[in-house]
């Protein structure tokens, strides 16, 4: 049935009919390539926090393990190694007696003047006396 229906569809089409006759002052537009919308993709970067969180004690005390990649461009293991020993030392030199800790507590000094030398200079300042020379 279906080969039937392909054959008379095929025999109406006898290639005989005359085409179209061709105006010489029509205009010829150019080709347009119609494409779809490109996907959304999804940028992890593109948002940025509204809200600028200070660094915290944490934060600033908190230092990461270098990564394989950061030893390698610092210098390798030698510096590191070479920096470890340094803060070992550094730790057992503060246990040496004597040692002052880096943070000192403060100590009050005297006052700048006498108690005579404050009243003469509060008197001088209300204008009551005259200074010498």
């Amino acid at each position: 049935m279906l080969a039937a229906l392909v054959l008379d569809a095929a025999a109406q089409d006898d290639g005989s009919a005359e085409s179209a006759p061709v105006d010489e002052d029509a205009t010829t537009l150019d080709t347009i390539l119609v494409t779809a919308p490109p996907p959304e993709t999804v940028d992890l970067y593109k948002f940025r926090n509204p809200v600028d969180a200070q660094p915290t004690a944490f934060d600033r005390s908190w230092h990461e393990t270098p990564s394989l990649e950061q030893v390698g461009m610092n210098g390798g293991v030698v510096p590191i190694i070479v920096g470890y020993a340094a803060l070992k030392v550094r730790d057992g030199a503060r246990k040496i007696p004597g040692w002052k800790k880096p943070e000192q507590p403060a100590i009050a000094r005297p006052p700048p003047l006498t108690s005579e030398q404050a009243e003469r200079a509060s008197s001088l300042l209300e204008g009551s006396l005259q200074p010498t020379r």
